[in-house]
């Protein structure tokens, strides 16, 4: 029976470079370069997202800094949203300045 190896160090999701979308990649040509870029990757990632709405809210990126606001109806979403943005590759940080809707 063969061996299993365990994954390499940082594995996915620990710092190893990922295209941003789900698939592994190290050729950083293929991460978004530019802020405009940026938002489109973070779009695309909330398009692709069953629970986030693409247009929802102003999603802005200054050198990489993505800036999400508006207003979304529950705090999971506030944080989902975030949690996206963030996973988008390209992405240096994450300001989430989004407000939860009053009842």
């Amino acid at each position: 029976m063969p061996r299993c190896e365990p994954p390499p160090e940082g594995g996915v999701g620990g710092g190893e470079p990922t295209g941003g979308y789900g698939w592994p990649g190290t050729d950083t040509d293929l991460y978004p370069q530019t802020d405009q870029e940026v938002i489109d990757a973070v779009r695309t990632a909330y398009f692709l997202d069953p629970v986030l709405p693409e247009h929802g809210f102003e999603v802005e990126s200054i050198n990489r800094v993505v800036y999400l606001r508006g207003v979304v109806a529950t705090l999971d979403l506030k944080k989902l949203a975030e949690s996206v943005a963030a996973g988008v590759q390209g992405v240096n940080r994450v300001v989430n300045e989004l407000h939860v809707a009053q009842p």
